[in-house]
């Protein structure tokens, strides 16, 4: 999720450069915050212990976030966020897994894969596979390969930050003079006649 990361850097520095400010996004709380914490938790503990821990930390997780989204529906980039994770969901409860494009591998300059619970490589068997790890991210010494949910995920996380802080979408500029700033003034000391 580096591309998420980046893509919430970028918003942040956006927003401040369209009069937005980091104390509006600490005032524009979410709901249900919890519901990520235990979200997250359930992935980690999936993860560490394996076994069939791994999928019921997975659906549990799942349903905490979406039960996160559907408090927080209406805040802008929510709804792309509960798209690209309904993907991601999709494509990896008909596989068991995500599955992941060796081509897309190479493009993103990364040599070799390692399977694990979490992804395997695409196949003739694989279902649905343009929702699976498809899209390269090239970048220096960070490449990856991620999910078109992926960038729904980040294209929402960046919509939410940027709108949190108030960012207006237009960069500020200082007003031009009136016509009344460029007349001169009379003097204070001589009365006008």
């Amino acid at each position: 999720m580096l591309l998420v990361l980046l893509v919430m850097v970028l918003a942040a520095v956006a927003a401040l450069l369209t009069g937005g400010r980091l104390t509006d996004l600490a005032d524009n709380t979410l709901s249900g915050l919890h519901w990520l914490a235990a979200a997250a938790s359930g992935q980690i503990l999936g993860s560490l212990t394996g076994g069939i821990a791994y999928p019921v930390g997975l659906i549990g997780s799942a349903a905490c976030i979406g039960v996160f989204l559907r408090l927080n529906l209406r805040r802008p980039g929510v709804a792309l966020l509960a798209l690209g994770f309904a993907c991601n969901a999709l494509v990896v409860a008909l596989n068991g897994a995500m599955p992941v494009s060796l081509a897309t591998l190479a493009r993103a300059g990364i040599n070799g894969f390692v399977e694990g619970p979490r992804h395997e490589l695409a196949d003739a068997a694989t279902r649905l596979p343009w929702l699976g790890d498809v899209v390269p991210v090239a970048l220096p010494g960070l490449g990856q390969a991620i999910s078109p949910g992926d960038v729904l995920i980040a294209a929402g996380a960046g919509l939410l930050v940027y709108a949190g802080m108030g960012g207006t979408g237009r960069v500020p500029v200082e007003a031009p003079p009136s016509w009344e700033d460029l007349e001169p003034k009379p003097a204070a000391d001589h009365p006008a006649q």
